[in-house]
């Protein structure tokens, strides 16, 4: 699948947390749909993460993110960001743009393509990541 097939395929699609289908999906799943199906790179499962016992900020983040490099913002790359010190929120850069599932269980949400200026403005801190295995 291309970059510009998946963008389209998921703009709009349902924000379920934990989710990870073409239908509905989390930040997570988000990236895990698009490293699986445009990159054809399967990520590491996350220890508890569909079951729910362990939290995006505390665990899931900082254990997904273990065998990853630092970047600059470029295309393919993932970005985290956060609010104060804890890692909130995850998506993938594209064209100068971020890629992401945001929402809520009280107000639910969608996959959205937003200027990453946005996402900078919106979070204390924006790191960028490369899977290592991506040169």
């Amino acid at each position: 699948m291309t970059v510009n097939e998946f963008v389209n395929k998921v703009i709009g699609t349902k924000w379920v947390d934990r989710a990870c289908t073409f239908d509905e999906m989390d930040c997570w799943g988000l990236v895990i749909l698009y490293y699986r199906h445009v990159l054809g790179i399967e990520l590491k499962k996350i220890t508890g993460y569909q079951s729910k016992n362990t939290t995006i900020q505390n665990e899931a983040i900082p254990e997904s993110i273990r065998n990853w490099k630092p970047c600059e913002k470029s295309n393919n790359a993932v970005f985290l960001a956060y609010v104060g010190d804890l890692p909130s929120h995850v998506g993938i850069v594209i064209d100068n743009h971020m890629l992401h599932a945001k929402g809520n269980e009280i107000q639910g949400g969608q996959v959205q393509y937003n200027k990453l200026e946005a996402l900078e403005k919106a979070y204390t801190k924006v790191e960028y990541y490369q899977y290592a295995d991506i040169s």
